[in-house]
């Protein structure tokens, strides 16, 4: 049973919902959530779950329960609400609570009622500094989430938006691209497009000789830039100077040879399935947010 407890009586389909977690590095997410709200002018709604981990008890029981949940979102309302006027004045924030069995549920019940236009969720405290990572909160939100989900890697601290580097390949819709674009637009970026590869050491017999891994990786090279190119004007970007392929031995390589910035985020695209558009993160897409050293926003697919 999920109950709820709000500052408003709904959002706007104009708004931030940032999933509250202050003993989770909770600050992380506030931190990308208000730098978001500043850049696209938008509201904040600051959501906190309060996780009910037994049964509905008849008695005093059940009225303590509810009387150090009510303390606890209290607490933790003032507490995410004081941040956010340091990070993000004069930007409203509404706040909700729920007390449920189920923190990605209420989370994704949220999203149904308040209609945010991207979900912010902060990294696994497991997670080195700088990482984007997934718990398993998290994972379950970013995997059903029917709007974009931006996450701030663990201890990320506010720098203003600049730029959204976009990870596109071949295989992707080319719509995608497009909704990255004006995402960007809508925030106040620029943006730019990447197709990251991925070519192995030794991928033929020392006989073989070099000279036909490079070759085959070169073709590769081309056919990918040619994809990206052929997309890049539906999104309104300039074929011959925002596209570029960044590729090395393994993932970490090539999302290092991105030349990244502060203020970069990177968007990714997810594989979907269904009539109803999710998030659903392929084997690519969540290697390269593993290794992504900013904030990074998935696209449903």
């Amino acid at each position: 049973m999920r109950q709820w407890t709000t500052s408003a009586d709904e959002g706007t389909e104009m708004s931030i919902l940032i999933a509250y977690a202050p003993e989770k590095g909770g600050r992380s997410a506030l931190a990308l959530g208000a730098t978001l709200a500043a850049a696209r002018g938008e509201d904040i709604e600051l959501v906190h779950v309060v996780v009910r981990t037994w049964p509905a008890a008849p008695g005093n029981a059940d009225a303590e329960f509810r009387e150090w949940a009510v303390q606890s979102a209290d607490d933790a309302t003032a507490q995410g609400l004081a941040e956010l006027a340091e990070l993000a004045p004069g930007v409203t924030v509404r706040t909700h609570h729920v007390q449920s069995r189920s923190i990605a549920g209420a989370i994704l019940d949220a999203v149904e009622s308040l209609k945010p236009c991207v979900v912010v969720l902060g990294s696994g405290q497991d997670g080195a500094l700088g990482q984007v990572t997934l718990g398993a909160s998290a994972n379950k939100i970013a995997h059903s989430c029917t709007v974009p989900v931006a996450i701030a890697p663990r201890g990320y601290r506010p720098v203003e938006p600049r730029r959204l580097v976009g990870a596109w390949s071949a295989a992707d819709e080319s719509e995608l691209l497009t909704e990255m674009a004006e995402f960007g637009r809508a925030s106040n970026l620029t943006f730019t497009a990447v197709t990251f590869g991925r070519y192995s050491d030794g991928m033929y017999p020392p006989e073989v000789g070099l000279a036909v891994e490079d070759d085959v990786f070169a073709a590769w090279r081309e056919t990918a830039l040619t994809a990206l190119r052929e997309a890049a004007p539906a999104a309104g970007l300039d074929p011959a100077t925002d596209v570029s392929v960044a590729s090395g031995p393994d993932w970490r390589t090539a999302v290092d040879a991105v030349a990244w910035e502060p203020g970069d985020l990177l968007a990714v695209g997810s594989h979907g399935g269904g009539v109803i558009r999710r998030v659903f993160l392929g084997s690519s897409a969540t290697k390269i947010l593993r290794h992504s050293p900013v904030p990074v926003v998935v696209f449903p697919g």
